[in-house]
């Protein structure tokens, strides 16, 4: 038992350090499915400057590592009264590299209401498409599945408004992008680009409403692909406690010690 604890502090220990992982350097020259950080430069701030990229960096808007979803909760869609659009499913789970899918049929709930590889699309009217956070969240996590390029505009081409009571709307803006979505495996390029949004207050919303296109789109083409959204505390961190990086590791230097007096004391466990 005290085995399998040491591992799992170790196992957390490891996702909380992937889970941020902020690009630091405004002349990174990477690119990830043809974006770079000059990319967002131009698009969130008019043009690909070197004081452009530095505000990219400054206000940490872009996150080159995986969205850990692990305990959040599932966002519930409560309204949507779109009756047209794919009720889409993105094919490729090995990484093939590409951005084929199908459209299909049933509830628009089996494919909104979890993080996965089913999505659906909305309409352009607020408050329309609904989902309920399921607490007191302050920001919001928007999944997006992605059917082509250019890129990250395929991507962020919604419009998140949140709500206390589906009447009055906020209009909600873009924060922070993880550039390699929420999969393990980096090579689904239909997975990328997940990104949260929130109203830069402390104040808490329960529901959220996304439209195609609005004025927090990149892109404004007529349709978007969602794949199902997450409420989050301030600093993106979900509703359950989850240890710091610093608890854990005294959690994991505490098992290792138990480890150590147990090994010289030879207690079997």
């Amino acid at each position: 038992m005290k085995k399998y604890l040491l591992l799992t502090s170790l196992s957390l220990l490891i996702t909380q350090q992937a889970h941020a992982a902020l690009i630091t350097d405004p002349n990174d020259v990477r690119s990830w499915q043809g974006a770079t950080v000059g990319t967002f430069a131009q698009l969130y701030y008019g043009s690909d400057t070197l004081a452009n990229r530095q505000l990219i960096i400054d206000n940490n808007l872009l996150d080159d590592g995986v969205f850990d979803t692990t305990g959040y909760i599932a966002s519930t869609l409560v309204a949507n009264s779109n009756g047209g659009g794919c009720l889409g499913y993105s094919t490729d789970l090995t990484g093939t590299g590409d951005y084929n899918y199908g459209c299909g049929s049933g509830p628009v709930g089996t494919n909104a209401n979890a993080i996965d590889n089913l999505w659906f699309q909305t309409d352009g009217v607020v408050g329309q498409t609904v989902f309920d956070l399921g607490f007191d969240a302050t920001t919001a996590v928007v999944f997006n599945s992605i059917d082509h390029g250019p890129l990250p505009n395929e991507a962020i081409e919604s419009t998140v408004y949140l709500s206390n009571d589906q009447i009055t709307w906020t209009e909600a803006k873009v924060e922070r992008v993880w550039l390699e979505g929420f999969m393990a495996n980096t090579d689904i390029k239909w997975d990328g680009f997940s990104y949260a949004v929130g109203t830069g207050t402390n104040d808490t919303f329960r529901y959220a409403s996304i439209i195609h296109g609005g004025p927090g789109a990149l892109q404004h083409d007529g349709d978007n692909e969602i794949n199902g959204i997450l409420g989050a505390k301030k600093d993106y961190q979900p509703p359950v406690e989850v240890p710091e990086p610093t608890s854990l590791g005294l959690m994991l230097l505490g098992a290792l010690g138990l480890v150590i007096m147990r090994m010289k004391h030879h207690v079997e466990f």
